[in-house]
Order: structure tokens, then sequence, then C-alpha cells
């Protein structure tokens, strides 16, 4: 049996995105390379975002267990969108990771990769230490 430990819940609406804790409250347009007006943040930005700040959370866990910091810890997300055999898109998801100062940051990045919610989610997600 699993337990619920928190819930994110979040409106969106043609030209933007609320959260029920207005801590997110953004603009969202398709970006000017896909016909939209630019001008704001995009869903692919958001992607990257996501799945960005919940390896960095998820690097923190796994590196506490050595006594480690996250401090100069970084990741950098790509999302690619690519034309599709059928309607819409398809996307590629890219996260490069450096972690300069743990003792094994392959070991590290093996186990935040295990723990991280939105990586067990998401398919086809390239994550690679960087450099």
């Amino acid at each position: 049996m699993t337990t619920d430990l928190y819930s994110a819940s979040v409106t969106a609406r043609v030209g933007s995105v609320t959260s029920s804790d207005n801590a997110l409250d953004l603009s969202v347009h398709e970006p000017t390379e896909l016909g939209g007006p630019g001008e704001a943040t995009n869903p692919e930005q958001l992607m990257a975002a996501a799945l960005g700040s919940c390896l960095i959370e998820s690097l923190r866990i796994a590196l506490g267990t050595t006594g480690e910091s996250v401090d100069d810890v970084t990741v950098d997300s790509t999302v690619t969108l690519t034309d599709s055999d059928g309607p819409g898109y398809e996307s590629r998801f890219q996260l490069r990771v450096s972690i300069p100062s743990a003792s094994n940051p392959s070991d590290v990045l093996a186990q935040a990769t295990s723990i991280c919610p939105f990586l067990k989610s998401v398919d086809g997600v390239d994550v690679a230490l960087a450099g």
C-alpha cells in the first residue's frame, strides 16, 4: 500500500499556468520556432526545468548518504521536439550532470536516477555525466 506524500495542482489555461498555492504563475506560449508568439516560457522549458530540478533533489539525497554536498552540482536539461510520422511532435530528453566534488560521481548519479520519480516516469531520458 502506498501513502500519498505530496500533490501539486496546476491549472493550465490558454497562455498561462498557475499552481493552486500561486507559487507558480507563468505566461506560457509556443515558441516562435513552432509558429507561436514566443515572449513567454513554453511547455518544453517547463519540462526541462521539471526533469532537471527533480534530479537535483535526488542528487542532494544521494550525496547526503555519502556526507557530500550538492553545492557545486549542476544539471543541464534539454527537451528537443522533432517531427513525427503521425500528428504532433516527438520529444527527446537529455540531462547532463556535473558533480565535480563527488568522490564517486558515477555511483552518486546511479543512486539519484534510481530514486528520481520523474526519471522513473518518463521513458527514454538520456542522463550522463558532463565532461
